[in-house]
């Protein structure tokens, strides 16, 4: 038969489950607005029964476990799509400074300033000894040339901070994948000691979701509460682990007929690691690829102009006397080099060095200053094609200057609205599933404070049960 003291001793335990069920409520309610917070709850089992001559009685309740709230499935969701968030927003952010640097439509976008230039050849072409015409196709000339070095020099400029921000990023990674080695080790030594650290997996939680966010990471728990954390098939993160990633210098590629530099992330050994995702890979796209094909295609354009023009301004002749003709309007090899010539080399000096209005060839015969023949054909170079290289070799892959321009620009633009779309696409799956993450894990106030009522009634009812008991035993002493 159960004792006095046996009940006082339920009343006991009840009294200390429902004070637990107070804090870990109390801490619910703390934690409403924290960031990754998942909800706790508090898991009551009866204990052990007493054998009694009447049968079994039961005698109280304890607390078994404190279970954490989550989803893991939308968790990996959740990372997924942080991680196509991170690249979308990325080479929005990347390629919209591009398709800005372009300017269109704009007077003083570069497709602008190559038809002003065009023009200047055609009012040219209308009274070739004009001083007044010579002098808007030369200042026309320097202005293309102006143009495409700045704009060449803009776009490097954006793809030499990308070298930063790629080492800003890897840096993030890697002080990341060093707390969740960290927490791995605290979390799987608090499991294996019979400990629930919920606030410890939810902080892990969030560094992994920032993790994914950065690059295309792959987690994987395993039966020790351990989260192994992959990057391209190299651990990066595992119990008390961290590998250190770094940026190297690569080998040279081959963009739209330009040779560029390359960057690549590598561990401590130098094995190569493959990010493709989040907003490291965008930065590591944008650098090995997207920028490198604007620059090769200004470059591009830049060689199909000066081929061209040069091509036909060499067999003229200008104003100088006696006549003189194989004078170069423009100098240099490509979009960083283009320059106004107009410079007879001739003697030995240098190309570009003397530019005259008078070495301007409009005429295609040494003594007929009026005639205009070169520059009727050099007016209509911006939309002729194809248009044929040194070699012979087609140039602007069979384009006019006008096309190839069109194409490239659109190309940026298109990239741009399609980076923008899958932003917006992610963006609403991330809330999506933020609010899926929420109905699980988040905390309601209103819940709450109805879980503190009920453990406040409990232990009030508990705590009577021991004043009853304490007045039993007190008649029991004044019976004897």
């Amino acid at each position: 038969m159960a004792g006095i003291s046996q009940i006082l001793e339920t009343a006991r335990r009840a009294m200390l489950a429902h004070q637990y069920g107070l804090a870990v409520t109390g801490h619910n309610i703390a934690n409403a607005g924290t960031t990754g917070y998942s909800r706790q709850r508090v898991e009551l089992s009866a204990t052990a029964p007493l054998a009694t001559q009447s049968g079994l009685l039961g005698t109280g309740v304890m607390v078994s476990n404190v279970s954490r709230l989550h989803d893991q499935f939308v968790d990996q969701q959740i990372r997924s799509s942080n991680t196509s968030l991170g690249l979308a927003n990325k080479d929005y952010q990347i390629l919209s400074q591009i398709e800005a640097m372009y300017n269109e439509p704009s007077d003083s976008s570069l497709s602008s300033v190559m038809t002003g230039f065009f023009e200047s050849w055609q009012n040219l072409s209308t009274n070739p000894s004009d001083p007044n015409a010579r002098n808007a196709v030369m200042m026309r000339g320097k202005l293309v040339a102006d143009t495409f070095r700045q704009l060449h020099s803009d776009m490097s400029a954006v793809r030499t901070s990308l070298r930063d921000d790629l080492t800003s990023k890897v840096d993030q990674i890697n002080a990341l994948t060093a707390e969740i080695g960290t927490l791995n080790s605290q979390i799987t030594n608090a499991l294996a000691s019979g400990q629930t650290p919920s606030d410890l997996q939810d902080l892990r939680d969030t560094k992994l979701d920032a993790l994914a966010a950065l690059a295309n990471i792959q987690v994987h728990e395993d039966s020790r509460g351990c989260m192994t954390v992959t990057l391209g098939g190299s651990v990066i993160a595992d119990n008390g682990y961290a590998e250190t990633l770094k940026v190297a210098q690569g080998a040279a590629a081959t963009v739209s007929g330009s040779s560029f530099d390359q960057l690549r992330i590598v561990t401590g050994q130098g094995t190569d690691v493959s990010i493709t995702g989040g907003e490291a890979g965008g930065v590591l796209k944008s650098y090995n690829t997207a920028i490198p094909d604007a620059l090769g295609r200004l470059d591009r354009l830049a060689e199909g102009l000066i081929n061209e023009v040069n091509r036909l301004h060499a067999t003229g002749y200008g104003l100088r006397n006696p006549a003189v003709t194989g004078i170069n309007f423009f100098m240099g090899t490509d979009a960083a080099t283009i320059g106004l010539d107009l410079t007879d080399t001739s003697g030995g000096a240098a190309a570009g060095s003397a530019p005259s209005a008078d070495n301007i060839a409009a005429s295609s015969l040494p003594s007929a200053a009026g005639n205009n023949d070169i520059a009727l054909l050099i007016a209509g170079s911006f939309n002729r094609k194809p248009l044929t290289g040194a070699g012979g070799g087609t140039l602007l892959d069979g384009l006019s200057l006008s096309q190839y321009y069109s194409v490239s620009v659109t190309r940026v633009a298109s990239a741009v609205n399609a980076a923008g779309t899958q932003a917006e696409s992610q963006e609403l799956v991330s809330v999506q599933l933020a609010a899926q993450r929420d109905s699980v894990s988040g905390v309601s106030v209103d819940e709450e404070l109805t879980n503190m009522i009920k453990f406040q009634r409990a232990f009030d009812a508990a705590a009577k049960m021991v004043s009853t008991v304490d007045e039993m035993f007190q008649t029991l002493l004044n019976m004897v």
